[in-house]
């Protein structure tokens, strides 16, 4: 009897710890790990296309003595385009704006859409330049004349008064001078003349200043160039040769 008791006292004990552990609640660990995993996605970096910049140049115009041809593609396909004529006397300055598409059979061909007037013009793309084509979205007769190139901008340090200077690599080609591998970079100066006097500028004015502080002189295009007249806008090609070992920094105006 004694035995029976002793043994009927271990089972119910047992069982009592057999029940208290099934009224516990899980554990952390397994908690843990029923959650399901929280999968965060992250943003993903938008890339600019290639296309994306400002092209610059100046293009046959019948009117006129030349035509500034000046358009900006944003990432977004919407572009702001400025024209300006050139007359003996005078200048015709035109800012339009509005939204570009490619062609769907020449990926290359964007089709401008003029915002207020929707006037329709044709560019063909290409690696760093644009070329403009005519309204049958044909290539023009001497198309090498209505190419367009991607301009990158370079700090102008200039010590005129009244007078703001702005600078963009125009072209770059590689040449040999004095028997030395060299590079001649080509820029699209836009003079603006803010005060009172007319402005005479000259090559020894200008100089680069590459990353060693070295500095190469100015040549500008159909020196010497007349002087410009209070209030006016003037835009030149200027011309620097430098050495392949540097790059170019700024450009100085003494």
């Amino acid at each position: 009897m004694i035995i029976m008791k002793k043994t009927m006292i271990t089972l119910s004990f047992c069982s009592l710890l057999c029940l208290s552990g099934c009224d516990k609640p899980n554990s952390p660990l397994i908690q843990d790990h029923a959650k399901p995993k929280d999968h965060l996605s992250k943003p993903q970096n938008q890339q600019i296309p290639d296309w994306t910049g400002h092209y610059k140049a100046f293009i046959p115009c019948k009117d006129c003595d030349k035509k500034l041809f000046s358009i900006q593609l944003h990432p977004n396909q919407t572009y702001t385009l400025k024209e300006i004529q050139f007359f003996k006397q005078k200048t015709r300055q035109k800012q339009s704006s509005g939204t570009f598409n490619f062609d769907p059979q020449d990926s290359r061909l964007i089709q401008l859409t003029e915002d207020k007037s929707n006037k329709m013009r044709y560019l063909s793309w290409h690696d760093q330049f644009l070329e403009l084509r005519d309204r049958h979205k044909n290539q023009r007769n001497d198309f090498e004349k209505y190419q367009i190139p991607k301009i990158q901008k370079i700090e102008v340090n200039n010590a005129l008064k009244h007078v703001d200077i702005q600078a963009d690599l125009f072209k770059t080609e590689k040449i040999q001078s004095n028997k030395l591998e060299s590079t001649k970079l080509t820029y699209f100066f836009e003079i603006n003349n803010q005060s009172d006097r007319a402005l005479k500028i000259r090559d020894s004015d200008i100089v680069l200043v590459d990353d060693k502080n070295n500095e190469y002189p100015a040549s500008i295009d159909n020196s010497p160039v007349p002087p410009i007249q209070p209030n006016k806008t003037d835009y030149h090609l200027v011309s620097f040769i430098h050495s392949e070992s540097s790059s170019p920094l700024y450009i100085k105006i003494k």
